[in-house]
């Protein structure tokens, strides 16, 4: 019975993923048709539709590098799983290790630590206010400009590195953001539009230092960092090789409003235009725009009368078949 109840299943999914698939093959064929108004609505519908993973409820939401959370009554990770947590609302910096079952949290004084489900509260070792959390194996934290670690094992906290990690600036006021990819720790400080970064390695080690970035939005991809520098009207999507500190300007913006990475591609909002980047030196334009509320390594939030979570795997691999099929979204340079 129950292997019947699972081929059902697999049949409806099966069926469903191809009625979404029809719909961005019936955009194509309007579209190479010359009907194009008729067919940019099948393929902007179509796309999200055919990519759609689930749907989010919650309106105060917070997008961490693994996870989405909301912090309407409790803190609460919406995706890739439900699970609620008994930590305090005054939350700082939120980090989710799906593998690990790890849920690190900071409200600025402490940091509040699920691990499967045990919780435990990690004490600050200095007066500074804690500004960021991570967690994989170890858990890491900036308390002002320091970074420490405490060990997953022993519960001991050190000092992680005798770099300070400042601002460009002497803001009194910042955020702080750390991300964990590969074994590499990126730290990234600042505020509004003006932030320092720095990667290092789980040894200490820094790789890159103190570079200057516009955005705390950023991705790390097989040893190349995607970062955005400049200024107003002077904006530079570009990467950075890790091992040679080479950078190569991607593509150059006079607007940018907003910029989501994720592991399959990024999507770059202009405030009239979305450009998207799929790691293989190619940018399309796409003829029409998504409010998107942000993102995850995998997935992307859009709000089309509904908060909608999208695999980037799908999406991106979609606009690509559409750029073939119809050469509709021009290739930049």
């Amino acid at each position: 019975m129950k292997r019947l109840v699972f081929l059902l299943l697999c049949v409806l999914l099966a069926i469903i993923s191809c009625s979404r698939e029809k719909e961005i093959s019936e955009g194509i064929r309007l579209y190479n048709e010359g009907l194009t108004q008729s067919a940019l609505v099948k393929l902007r519908e179509g796309l999200i539709s055919y990519s759609a993973i689930g749907t989010i409820s919650a309106q105060n939401i917070y997008f961490a590098p693994q996870a989405i959370f909301s912090f309407e009554n409790i803190v609460s990770v919406m995706y890739p799983e439900k699970h609620s947590y008994n930590f305090p609302r005054e939350v700082v910096s939120v980090w989710y290790n799906p593998e690990e079952d790890v849920c690190a949290v900071t409200d600025g004084v402490v940091v509040y630590l699920s691990i499967k489900d045990k919780e435990s509260i990690i004490n600050n070792p200095s007066r500074e206010p804690i500004k960021a959390v991570a967690h994989a194996t170890h858990t890491y934290f900036i308390s002002g400009k320091e970074l420490f670690v405490c060990d997953g094992k022993n519960k001991e906290i050190r000092n992680f590195s005798k770099t300070q990690f400042s601002p460009p600036e002497a803001f009194k006021y910042y955020n702080a953001y750390i991300d964990i990819v590969d074994n590499m720790l990126i730290v990234i400080v600042g505020i509004a539009g003006s932030y320092n970064l720095w990667v290092l390695n789980t040894g200490g080690e820094v790789l890159l230092s103190s570079v200057r970035v516009s955005s705390w939005k950023h991705f790390l991809r097989n040893g190349m960092l995607f970062v955005v520098k400049g200024s107003a009207g002077n904006w530079d999507f570009k990467s950075i090789n890790i091992k040679t500190k080479q950078e190569k300007i991607i593509k150059n913006f006079t607007s940018v409003t907003d910029i989501h990475m994720t592991e399959h591609g990024v999507v770059i909002h202009t405030g009239q235009q979305i450009y998207i980047y799929v790691f293989n030196d190619e940018m399309y334009t796409l003829p029409f725009v998504y409010s998107i509320k942000g993102e995850t390594r995998d997935s992307l939030v859009i709000d089309n009368g509904v908060f909608t979570i999208i695999s980037s795997q799908k999406f991106f691999t979609k606009v690509q078949q559409v750029v073939n099929d119809t050469g509709c979204c021009s290739v930049k340079e």
